[in-house]
């Protein structure tokens, strides 16, 4: 065989592999990894693909290891660090990501994508100055307008820029070359997923006529005029539920399903973990990033964050033994075979714990969606916490309806769309309370801001842990750190990571009064 068909052939198992990965046959992607690790050891792609590969499936100490040679391998490339930084990150070693990060901006100190991440990190930690310079940053090196778009929403909404008509003249030029807010209104239909009626624009247009006009909405309501304001966001949210694949009535019957199949049967074993969770659940936008962060003051508690490990792993898991999807499953659940099925489901959950290195007696989940899988949980977890937030609608309505959510979830971009969810999301947590009653704690976001104190006794009493006053008191007195260097123990991913720097007020109660008349002929019920 001649060197060039060793080539080939070397990079045609490489492909293999990956594409064994992107199929979820691991077991034969690993395999061929290690075997093409043995024959070019110095090959960077292949640790790389080798690490990701590790990383999907929470092998987190080898993923490391092998994006580590990674970055060693192909010291011109930032994407291995970027991975190795999220790898860490998913062990909770925040100050390992913050190395990792400052590396990059060391080796890429003009690189647009390694600055903005760095300035993601950066306001994910609470130090908004610094995300803010490293904004600031991005702009400058960076000749893309759909990154310079992201980088000035970021600025707005960071809170720290002294004249913000900087971001208005700069987010207008770019405005300025791409199709005006009221033809895009008119070209728009709301109604249809996936809607192709923007002429002439790509996929690439659309999504930064999306990010322009959410930065420019961020914008008019600083400088306080609220008609501009709802008008771009009204843009920005079209655009992006055209970009969904479905439409929440599509999810009646899956609702309708959870009710049928959840048993009204309480399970009343023994604690089988060495730890008890807490699950934060409700609508997005309802506080749960503030609740999560008073609680991790407790030095009994720790956080997952928004992980659907409950949602995936779990219960792919137990639809895998017993050939039905959730919640079909549910039923079967009962039988000995189920509770067999059952351990070892709850096993999965613990040991994804136990790989993100979190210790603590109790430990939160907070994805707000678990909401969905209540009678799951209490079936794997009796002693499982259940924390249900709420907020007035409308509130929550504008809070989703003025922020742009990663995931292209129609309920995230249409107030329509939102008001039809929260009627699935009430008429099933009703469904809840009827079987758990007062297993479920009931928390108000307006009570929480207001009676902080008093709330928070509640709260620690329903979890069983000892009454700590630095999960209320440090929220009154906490000064503005944003000037300090951070004790970097957690990351805040969500859009509250600003926020949550700050100390506890009420200035979000009411919001939506400014707005009320554009949200009510924008399709959102206030119920």
């Amino acid at each position: 065989m001649t060197l060039q068909d060793s080539h080939v052939s070397f990079e045609k198992q490489l492909n293999i592999a990956q594409d064994a990965v992107a199929k979820g046959d691991f077991k034969r992607a690993f395999n061929l990894f290690l075997a093409l690790q043995k024959l070019a050891p110095k090959r960077g792609d292949v640790c790389f693909y080798f690490g990701s590969a590790l990383l999907s499936v929470e092998e987190f100490d080898s993923a490391i290891t092998q994006l580590s040679n990674a970055c060693q391998l192909l010291p011109t490339q930032h994407e291995p660090l970027f991975k190795l930084a999220d790898a860490f990150e998913m062990v909770n070693s925040v100050r390992d990501v913050e190395t990792v990060i400052n590396f990059a901006l060391t080796q890429f100190p003009k690189n647009a994508v390694v600055i903005y991440r760095a300035a993601n990190f950066y306001r994910e930690v609470g130090q908004l100055i610094k995300a803010d310079e490293l904004a600031s940053e991005c702009i400058n090196y960076s000749d893309d307008n759909l990154l310079r778009s992201y980088a000035w929403l970021l600025k707005l909404n960071l809170g720290q820029m002294q004249d913000i008509n900087l971001a208005h003249d700069a987010l207008s030029a770019i405005n300025n070359i791409i199709p005006n807010i009221d033809d895009l209104s008119d070209n728009l239909s709301p109604n249809e997923p996936n809607s192709d009626k923007v002429d002439n624009n790509s996929a690439s247009d659309n999504k930064l006529q999306m990010i322009v006009n959410y930065a420019l909405g961020r914008y008019f309501e600083l400088a306080k005029r609220s008609k501009p304001a709802f008008a771009h966001w009204k843009v920005a949210n079209q655009l992006q539920l055209s970009m969904c694949d479905y439409r929440v009535n599509d999810l009646r019957d899956l609702f309708t399903a959870i009710q049928i199949n959840s048993n009204a049967k309480k399970y009343h074993r023994a604690k089988s973990t060495r730890f008890t969770p807490i699950f934060i659940l409700g609508l997005p936008r309802t506080g749960s990033t503030l609740l999560e962060q008073m609680l991790c003051q407790h030095s009994d508690v720790s956080s997952l964050g928004e992980q659907a490990i409950i949602a995936s792993q779990v219960a792919n898991f137990v639809a895998h033994h017993t050939q039905q999807p959730y919640p079909l499953f549910m039923p079967e659940l009962d039988t000995r075979k189920g509770q067999e099925i059952c351990q070892q489901a709850a096993n999965i959950y613990v040991n994804a714990i136990k790989k993100r290195q979190l210790s603590t007696p109790f430990v939160i989940d907070k994805l707000p969606a678990n909401f969905q899988s209540i009678g799951l949980i209490k079936t794997l977890f009796p002693h499982a916490k259940i924390i249900h937030l709420t907020r007035q609608f409308a509130d929550t309505g504008l809070s989703i309806f003025k922020n742009h959510f990663d995931a292209n979830e129609p309920y995230l971009c249409d107030l329509g769309e939102l008001s039809v969810y929260n009627q699935l999301y009430g008429k099933l947590m009703q469904h809840w309370r009827q079987i758990y009653q007062d297993e479920i704690f009931e928390i108000e976001y307006e009570t929480l801001v207001s009676q902080p104190q008093s709330t928070m006794h509640q709260v620690l009493a329903f979890c069983g842990l000892s009454h700590q006053q630095e999960c209320w008191y440090e929220q009154y007195k906490k000064e503005d750190k944003r000037e300090q260097k951070q004790k970097l123990v957690s990351m805040v991913k969500t859009l509250s990571s600003a926020q949550v720097t700050e100390p506890i007020h009420q200035r979000a109660i009411g919001q939506h009064n400014k707005y009320a008349a554009y949200l009510k002929l924008n399709g959102l019920v206030n119920d």
